[in-house]
C-alpha cells in the first residue's frame, strides 16, 4: 500500500487541541459527537467553530458556553442563513420601515430529510435524543433567520407530531433495505408574537418534500407592504430564496422582484451554501460582519428549542429569553 504525503496524521482530539500550531478548531461532524470534540478544544484555549446545532441538548450547550467564557476564546456557530443575501436584504427592508407596522409573518418549509425514507448516513437523526432532527436543524436555521429579520418571539406555543413512526432505510439507488422505528418528530408548528411590536408569527415545518414543489415560503406583512421569500428547499441556510417586495393595495399594488447583486470577491464563492458559509468565515476573520454569531447566541437558540419541546409536552406558552 503506498504511503500518503500527509505531513502528519492525528487520531486524538486532545493532541490537536494542544498543538501550538493550531489556532482554531472547526467541528463539522454528526451532532452527537460535537460535545466530546468541542470541550477539549475549549479547555486548550482554542478558538472554535461548530456547525449547527452546537450540541445534542441544553445541558451540554450550557456547559460549553460557560467553558468558552471562562477561557475567553472566540467562538462561532454555523447559523449561516443570516449571511444569505436575500435574508440580509429582507432585514434592510423591514428596518427601513417600507412595510409600515408589522402585522404578521407566516413561514412554512419542508426538511428534505425526516420524511418517509432515509439514507443510512442520515439514519442517526431518527432518534430524538441525538439532537439532529427536524426541529433542531431546518426549523431552527429558518427561525434564526426570521429572528434576524424581525426579532425574537416574546414566547412560543408549539405542536409536534411523529406521524411516520416507522420509515424505510434506502440505498443510493432508492431500494428499501429495511424498516426502522423513529422517535424524532416529522411535523412541527411554532406560533407566537414578536417581543418587539407584537406581530403574530406562525412557523410550520414538515419532514420530506412538498408535492406542490414549494418547499419554502415566507411572508412578512405590514400595514404598507409585504415581503415574500420562496425557495426550493426548507433548509434556508443552504439555498438563497427569491425575494419580492409588494407595496400598496388593490389597484395601486406594485410587485418588485428584488435582485441582490454579489460584488467583488463575493462572486467567486460558489453555490448558495458555499456563499453563506464563506461570508460567515469572512466575518469571523474580522471582515466587519455583524451577523456572525457565537456560543452565546447558540444558547438562545437551544433555549428556544427546549421551550418548543416543553410547550408541546405541557400544552403551555413558554418563554426562552
Amino acid at each position: 500500500m503506498p504511503k500518503l504525503a500527509f505531513p502528519c496524521v492525528i487520531e486524538d482530539m486532545r493532541t490537536i487541541a494542544n498543538d501550538p500550531n493550531v489556532d482554531i478548531v472547526a467541528v463539522s461532524v454528526k451532532v452527537p459527537e460535537h460535545y466530546a470534540l468541542v470541550k477539549p478544544a475549549l479547555e486548550a484555549g482554542k478558538d472554535v467553530f461548530v456547525e449547527w446545532p452546537l450540541a445534542r441538548n441544553l445541558p451540554e450547550v450550557e456547559e460549553l458556553v460557560a467553558l468558552a467564557k471562562a477561557k475567553g476564546v472566540r467562538t462561532m456557530v454555523g447559523l449561516q442563513a443570516r449571511q444569505s443575501p436575500p435574508v440580509v436584504k429582507a432585514r434592510e427592508i423591514v428596518k427601513s420601515g417600507k412595510l409600515g407596522t408589522l402585522l404578521n409573518s407566516t413561514m412554512y418549509g419542508h426538511g428534505m430529510m425526516f420524511g418517509p425514507q432515509s439514507t443510512e448516513s442520515h439514519a442517526y437523526g431518527l432518534e430524538l435524543e441525538v439532537g439532529g432532527n427536524l426541529v433542531s436543524v431546518p426549523l431552527t436555521h429558518a427561525v434564526d433567520a426570521l429572528a434576524f429579520v424581525l426579532g425574537e418571539f416574546e414566547s412560543v406555543t408549539a405542536t409536534l407530531g411523529n406521524l411516520r413512526p416507522v420509515i424505510s432505510i434506502i440505498d443510493a439507488q432508492g431500494k428499501e433495505l429495511r424498516k426502522v422505528k423513529k422517535t424524532a418528530h416529522d411535523q412541527v408548528s411554532v406560533t407566537g408574537a414578536l417581543a418587539d411590536g407584537g406581530a403574530v408569527v406562525n412557523v410550520t415545518y414538515s419532514g420530506g418534500f412538498s408535492r406542490t414543489g414549494r418547499d419554502f415560503h415566507w411572508e412578512v406583512n405590514g400595514t404598507e407592504g409585504s415581503l415574500v421569500l420562496e425557495g426550493s428547499s426548507g433548509h434556508l441556510q443552504m439555498f438563497h430564496p427569491t425575494l419580492k417586495l409588494i407595496l400598496g393595495d388593490g389597484e395601486t399594488k406594485t410587485v418588485e422582484e428584488v435582485e441582490v447583486e454579489l460584488e467583488g470577491r463575493d462572486r467567486t464563492l460558489k453555490g448558495d451554501f458555499g456563499y453563506n458559509v464563506g461570508k460567515a468565515w469572512d466575518g469571523f476573520a474580522g471582515a466587519n460582519n455583524a451577523s456572525v454569531v457565537g456560543f452565546d447566541h447558540a444558547l438562545v437558540r437551544h433555549r428556544m428549542i427546549d421551550a418548543i419541546y416543553r410547550s408541546a409536552e405541557k400544552g403551555t406558552r413558554e418563554k426562552y429569553i
